[in-house]
Protein backbone atom coordinates (compact mmCIF):
# COMPACT_ATOMS: atom_id res chain seq x y z
CA UNK A 1 0.00 0.00 0.00
CA UNK A 2 1.35 3.45 -0.89
CA UNK A 3 2.12 5.67 2.12
CA UNK A 4 -0.49 8.23 1.14
CA UNK A 5 -3.32 5.78 0.53
CA UNK A 6 -6.09 5.36 3.08
CA UNK A 7 -6.44 1.87 4.50
CA UNK A 8 -9.52 -0.08 3.43
CA UNK A 9 -11.90 -1.23 6.15
CA UNK A 10 -13.07 -4.82 5.80
CA UNK A 11 -15.85 -6.61 7.69
CA UNK A 12 -15.47 -10.39 7.94
CA UNK A 13 -18.93 -11.86 8.41
CA UNK A 14 -20.40 -15.21 9.43
CA UNK A 15 -23.84 -16.30 10.61
CA UNK A 16 -25.50 -18.86 12.81
CA UNK A 17 -28.75 -19.89 14.32
CA UNK A 18 -28.85 -19.87 18.09
CA UNK A 19 -29.66 -22.79 20.40
CA UNK A 20 -32.97 -24.13 19.10
CA UNK A 21 -34.06 -25.27 22.58
CA UNK A 22 -33.00 -22.34 24.77
CA UNK A 23 -33.19 -19.53 22.19
CA UNK A 24 -35.52 -20.61 19.38
CA UNK A 25 -36.28 -18.46 16.36
CA UNK A 26 -33.02 -16.53 16.64
CA UNK A 27 -30.57 -15.65 13.86
CA UNK A 28 -27.13 -14.13 14.46
CA UNK A 29 -24.72 -12.40 12.09
CA UNK A 30 -21.32 -11.27 13.37
CA UNK A 31 -18.74 -9.01 11.76
CA UNK A 32 -15.09 -8.66 12.74
CA UNK A 33 -13.91 -5.29 11.43
CA UNK A 34 -10.29 -4.84 10.34
CA UNK A 35 -8.19 -2.60 8.20
CA UNK A 36 -6.44 -4.35 5.34
CA UNK A 37 -3.15 -3.77 7.17
CA UNK A 38 -4.35 -5.85 10.14
CA UNK A 39 -5.40 -8.91 8.18
CA UNK A 40 -2.17 -10.89 8.23
CA UNK A 41 -1.70 -10.48 11.97
CA UNK A 42 -5.26 -11.66 12.64
CA UNK A 43 -4.82 -14.62 10.29
CA UNK A 44 -1.64 -15.59 12.12
CA UNK A 45 -3.37 -15.34 15.51
CA UNK A 46 -6.25 -17.55 14.43
CA UNK A 47 -4.05 -20.08 12.62
CA UNK A 48 -1.91 -20.54 15.74
CA UNK A 49 -5.04 -21.72 17.56
CA UNK A 50 -5.41 -24.76 15.32
CA UNK A 51 -4.80 -28.17 16.84
CA UNK A 52 -2.66 -30.70 14.95
CA UNK A 53 -4.68 -32.06 12.04
CA UNK A 54 -7.37 -29.40 12.40
CA UNK A 55 -8.29 -27.69 9.10
CA UNK A 56 -10.27 -24.76 10.55
CA UNK A 57 -11.68 -23.45 13.79
CA UNK A 58 -15.37 -24.01 14.31
CA UNK A 59 -16.78 -22.86 17.64
CA UNK A 60 -19.36 -25.62 17.99
CA UNK A 61 -16.71 -28.31 17.56
CA UNK A 62 -14.59 -27.01 20.44
CA UNK A 63 -14.70 -27.93 24.12
CA UNK A 64 -15.27 -25.21 26.73
CA UNK A 65 -11.58 -24.87 27.64
CA UNK A 66 -10.69 -24.33 23.99
CA UNK A 67 -13.58 -21.89 23.57
CA UNK A 68 -12.17 -19.83 26.43
CA UNK A 69 -8.73 -19.86 24.81
CA UNK A 70 -10.21 -18.76 21.47
CA UNK A 71 -12.20 -16.00 23.20
CA UNK A 72 -9.08 -14.74 24.99
CA UNK A 73 -7.15 -14.67 21.73
CA UNK A 74 -9.85 -12.72 19.90
CA UNK A 75 -10.28 -10.30 22.82
CA UNK A 76 -6.55 -9.54 22.66
CA UNK A 77 -6.72 -8.51 18.99
CA UNK A 78 -7.04 -4.76 18.45
CA UNK A 79 -10.23 -4.88 16.36
CA UNK A 80 -13.90 -4.13 16.95
CA UNK A 81 -16.93 -6.31 16.24
CA UNK A 82 -20.54 -5.77 15.27
CA UNK A 83 -23.14 -8.45 16.00
CA UNK A 84 -26.76 -8.30 14.83
CA UNK A 85 -29.33 -10.61 16.40
CA UNK A 86 -32.84 -10.90 14.98
CA UNK A 87 -35.38 -12.71 17.15
CA UNK A 88 -37.95 -14.14 17.29
CA UNK A 89 -38.45 -15.22 13.70
CA UNK A 90 -41.77 -16.73 12.76
CA UNK A 91 -41.92 -20.48 13.17
CA UNK A 92 -41.31 -22.09 9.81
CA UNK A 93 -39.50 -19.09 8.31
CA UNK A 94 -36.78 -20.48 6.06
CA UNK A 95 -33.13 -19.86 7.02
CA UNK A 96 -32.55 -17.90 3.80
CA UNK A 97 -35.33 -15.48 4.73
CA UNK A 98 -33.85 -15.09 8.21
CA UNK A 99 -30.49 -14.33 6.64
CA UNK A 100 -31.92 -11.69 4.32
CA UNK A 101 -33.78 -9.94 7.12
CA UNK A 102 -30.62 -9.87 9.23
CA UNK A 103 -28.40 -8.71 6.35
CA UNK A 104 -30.91 -5.93 5.78
CA UNK A 105 -29.86 -4.57 9.19
CA UNK A 106 -26.19 -5.55 9.20
CA UNK A 107 -25.08 -4.17 5.82
CA UNK A 108 -26.34 -0.60 6.37
CA UNK A 109 -24.79 -0.56 9.85
CA UNK A 110 -21.44 -1.64 8.42
CA UNK A 111 -21.70 0.98 5.66
CA UNK A 112 -22.41 3.63 8.31
CA UNK A 113 -19.20 2.59 10.10
CA UNK A 114 -17.21 3.29 6.93
CA UNK A 115 -16.68 -0.33 5.89
CA UNK A 116 -15.52 -0.61 2.27
CA UNK A 117 -15.77 -4.36 1.79
CA UNK A 118 -17.83 -7.13 3.39
CA UNK A 119 -16.45 -10.66 3.11
CA UNK A 120 -18.90 -13.47 3.91
CA UNK A 121 -18.25 -17.17 4.10
CA UNK A 122 -19.14 -18.71 0.76
CA UNK A 123 -22.11 -21.06 0.74
CA UNK A 124 -21.89 -21.88 -2.96
CA UNK A 125 -22.47 -19.85 -6.13
CA UNK A 126 -26.26 -19.73 -5.94
CA UNK A 127 -26.43 -18.63 -2.29
CA UNK A 128 -23.57 -16.16 -2.75
CA UNK A 129 -25.50 -14.56 -5.59
CA UNK A 130 -28.47 -14.10 -3.22
CA UNK A 131 -26.23 -12.06 -0.91
CA UNK A 132 -25.18 -9.82 -3.80
CA UNK A 133 -28.83 -9.40 -4.79
CA UNK A 134 -29.55 -8.27 -1.23
CA UNK A 135 -26.82 -5.65 -1.56
CA UNK A 136 -28.32 -4.47 -4.86
CA UNK A 137 -31.76 -4.23 -3.20
CA UNK A 138 -30.36 -2.08 -0.39
CA UNK A 139 -28.65 0.17 -2.90
CA UNK A 140 -31.91 0.67 -4.78
CA UNK A 141 -33.57 1.57 -1.48
CA UNK A 142 -30.75 4.06 -0.79
CA UNK A 143 -30.13 2.20 2.47
CA UNK A 144 -26.38 2.03 1.80
CA UNK A 145 -23.75 3.86 -0.16
CA UNK A 146 -23.04 2.30 -3.55
CA UNK A 147 -19.32 1.99 -2.77
CA UNK A 148 -19.79 -0.97 -0.38
CA UNK A 149 -18.68 -4.27 -1.91
CA UNK A 150 -19.68 -7.80 -0.97
CA UNK A 151 -17.35 -10.74 -1.59
CA UNK A 152 -17.21 -14.38 -0.51
CA UNK A 153 -14.42 -16.72 0.55
CA UNK A 154 -14.24 -20.37 1.56
CA UNK A 155 -14.23 -20.60 5.34
CA UNK A 156 -11.60 -23.28 5.73
CA UNK A 157 -9.19 -21.23 3.60
CA UNK A 158 -9.74 -17.89 5.37
CA UNK A 159 -8.81 -17.74 9.07
CA UNK A 160 -10.33 -14.25 9.38
CA UNK A 161 -13.77 -15.85 8.98
CA UNK A 162 -13.11 -17.98 12.06
CA UNK A 163 -13.42 -14.82 14.16
CA UNK A 164 -17.10 -14.08 13.36
CA UNK A 165 -17.89 -17.80 13.63
CA UNK A 166 -16.59 -17.63 17.20
CA UNK A 167 -18.46 -14.39 17.88
CA UNK A 168 -21.71 -16.08 16.89
CA UNK A 169 -20.96 -18.85 19.37
CA UNK A 170 -20.05 -16.36 22.09
CA UNK A 171 -23.31 -14.45 21.62
CA UNK A 172 -25.32 -17.67 21.50
CA UNK A 173 -23.85 -18.72 24.86
CA UNK A 174 -24.59 -15.25 26.27
CA UNK A 175 -28.22 -15.36 25.16
CA UNK A 176 -28.59 -18.84 26.66
CA UNK A 177 -27.36 -17.83 30.10
CA UNK A 178 -23.60 -18.37 29.87
CA UNK A 179 -22.00 -14.92 29.90
CA UNK A 180 -18.49 -16.15 30.67
CA UNK A 181 -17.21 -15.84 27.12
CA UNK A 182 -19.09 -12.65 26.29
CA UNK A 183 -17.90 -10.80 29.38
CA UNK A 184 -14.29 -11.18 28.20
CA UNK A 185 -14.93 -9.43 24.91
CA UNK A 186 -18.04 -7.31 25.47
CA UNK A 187 -16.00 -4.08 25.45
CA UNK A 188 -15.16 -4.74 21.79
CA UNK A 189 -18.65 -5.79 20.62
CA UNK A 190 -21.49 -3.58 19.49
CA UNK A 191 -24.53 -5.82 19.92
CA UNK A 192 -27.75 -4.96 18.10
CA UNK A 193 -30.79 -7.09 19.04
CA UNK A 194 -33.98 -6.46 17.07
CA UNK A 195 -37.25 -8.16 16.29
CA UNK A 196 -37.29 -8.89 12.55
CA UNK A 197 -39.90 -7.27 10.37
CA UNK A 198 -42.62 -9.55 9.05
Amino acid sequence: MNPGMASSIIAWVDESGSNTTDDPGTYIMAAAITTDGQCEDVRDTMTRLLLPGQAKLHWRDERAARQHRITDAIAAIDIEHLVVVTSPHLEGRLPERRRRLTLEILLPELAALGVDQVVLESRGAKDDQRDRQMLDFLRRQSAIDTSLKVDHRVGRHEPLLWVPDSLCGIVTAYRCGNAGFYDKIAHKITLTQLEPRT
